[in-house]
């Protein structure tokens, strides 16, 4: 048996393989910023702020209390967002629920007739514990990260669980 030659490359084969490498390269090189740019969201923190919700000494035991608290909108603006907080009081714990509604984001309010609080939306129903009761509310009130300061309540712009 003779040994076979080595396939040799023509120069049309060569000049194609090369524009093909090129291509390649260049299209890694292109992609390397836009996949980034798409991904980068992932993996930046949201800053965290602060706000000072008020004294609570007053916040009856069992009646849910709104407060008006005010966030920085976003890195882009220095314009603040206010935010409506319900505190409830239960014995020597606090809870601090945000007024949006799971299902569509509406504004729910504390209706002392029902002892829930209601969305007028689409009729979402939350009890005083913030756990959806009636309606399309897929998740219950979301709840802000708060701490207490001897009487003064604190929030932060973020919730307990994911919304």
């Amino acid at each position: 048996m003779a040994p076979s030659e080595p396939r040799r490359l023509s120069r049309r084969q060569f000049a194609l393989l090369g524009t093909q490498l090129v291509a390649a390269s260049v299209t890694v090189l292109l992609a390397i910023p836009i996949v980034g740019f798409l991904l980068s969201p992932l993996f930046r923190r949201a800053p965290t702020f602060e706000a000072k919700v008020g004294d609570i000494s007053g916040v009856p035991d069992g009646e849910p209390t709104k407060f008006t608290v005010s966030f920085p909108q976003g890195e882009w603006t220095t314009a603040n967002v206010d935010a409506a907080v319900y505190v409830v009081k239960r014995g020597n714990t606090y809870k601090t629920f945000s007024n949006v509604c799971t299902h569509m984001q509406c504004d729910v309010h504390w209706d002392g007739s029902l002892q829930e609080f209601l969305c007028p939306c689409h009729g979402g129903l939350y009890n005083i514990d913030g756990q959806n009761v009636g309606g399309p509310p897929p998740k219950p009130l979301p709840q802000y990260v708060h701490r207490l300061d001897g009487t003064t309540l604190y929030v932060e712009n973020r919730f307990t669980e994911s919304i």
